[in-house]
């Protein structure tokens, strides 16, 4: 196929072709009445192989085929050429002068060389137009209907295409989306575990009350974080029933998540400065931003000085800031996901907020985070 709708070569049709000039060839030789009749089956052969050349040469052999065909005044290669034209052809004004030229060379030569009277002569005008018309009207519907089949598989074919890039997107949206949920979920508690782990480990000497607290507290936040990720795991399974979602953080969770912190062993003082009541919607992205900040400083900055500070008003802006010591030769074997700060990222950029994380002049470490507080309706 050459050009966006034109027809394919079909063995079936050249084979017919063939059929169809050899059968009119061989009506001509045995009806001759003359030795000119005779002579113009060579002709009409030579034209019906010709026409075996229709597909790649259409533009100037067709109206060739249809001016010479004025010697064999063939009815075969008349209704073949013209139909042929009118299939490919995407001009109407080009289509219609190749069917006057149908015209003229199907119905003036009998006139020239049979020698008709006037009324066969235009009883044949009139027969050689209404087949040329009806060979130029099957031509256009066969090529306007192959046009718009074949522009309706190439939007299928793109919409296809199309569906399968979105379904792809779609996949690895919702692959990180869950990544990060469950970063958010385990990573904080799984630090405090090991955090907890870690200090039974270099306290050797702690006597039975204090070493059945810290073993209490492992358990506790081991059990919390199975629990959570069971749920995560549940929703993820899909079993057709609705998996139940455990309460989405609120303000208080934030105060919460400090004192957590404190009780596992960080220095860690709160500035809280807030006084209003904050959004659900924006209480779980500063969630997540504290969240993340405090498990940073478990991995990294466990025995350094560290702060959080929350300071907003509604109609104006929620300010997190999350900043430790820079701690000084402290290493840490615990893994890193690589994604936490860039999860919370996305949650306070889809908040209509800016994060910003790094050192400060003052030697600490920070995690900054401003989201518009809208006035409450």
């Amino acid at each position: 196929m050459d050009e966006f709708g034109a027809p394919k070569r079909h063995l079936w049709q050249e084979v017919l072709l063939l059929v169809a000039i050899t059968a009119e060839v061989v009506l001509q030789v045995v009806l001759a009445a003359s030795t000119i009749d005779l002579w113009r089956a060579a002709p009409m052969a030579l034209l019906g192989a010709a026409l075996l050349l229709r597909h790649r040469h259409w533009r100037w052999l067709l109206p060739v085929l249809l001016a010479v065909n004025a010697l064999s005044m063939s009815l075969t290669v008349l209704i073949i050429a013209t139909y042929s034209y009118a299939t490919r052809s995407h001009h109407r004004l080009l289509t219609l002068l190749v069917g006057l030229l149908a015209v003229a060379t199907g119905a003036v030569p009998p006139l020239l060389f049979v020698g008709a009277g006037p009324s066969f002569g235009v009883m044949g005008l009139v027969l050689v137009t209404l087949v040329v018309a009806a060979s130029i009207a099957t031509g256009m519907y066969t090529s306007a209907r192959r046009a718009l089949l074949a522009q309706l598989q190439q939007r299928a074919e793109q919409a296809e295409s199309g569906r399968a890039v979105a379904e792809e997107q779609a996949r690895r949206a919702e692959r990180t989306r869950i990544a990060r949920e469950m970063h958010d979920i385990v990573a904080h508690k799984i630090s405090l575990v090991a955090m907890h782990a870690g200090a039974l480990e270099v306290n050797p000497n702690l006597d039975r009350v204090q070493v059945q607290q810290s073993a209490g507290l492992i358990r506790q936040t081991a059990a919390t974080a199975l629990s959570e990720l069971r749920e995560v795991l549940g929703v993820l399974r899909g079993d057709g029933e609705e998996a139940p979602l455990a309460p989405q953080p609120t303000w208080e969770d934030v105060r919460r998540l400090v004192g957590t912190s404190r009780d596992a062993g960080i220095a860690v003082d709160l500035f809280d400065f807030i006084d209003d009541e904050v959004p659900d919607q924006l209480a779980r992205t500063a969630y997540r931003v504290v969240q993340e900040g405090l498990t940073n400083i478990h991995k990294h900055a466990l025995h350094t000085k560290a702060r959080v500070a929350l300071i907003g008003e509604p109609g104006t802006e929620l300010v997190i800031e999350v900043s430790n010591v820079l701690p000084k030769g402290f290493m840490t074997d615990l893994p890193g996901a690589r994604m936490g700060l860039s999860g919370i990222e996305t949650r306070v950029t889809h908040a209509g907020g800016t994060i910003t994380s790094g050192p400060t002049d003052d030697g600490r470490f920070e995690v900054r985070a401003v989201i518009p507080w809208p006035t409450a309706t």
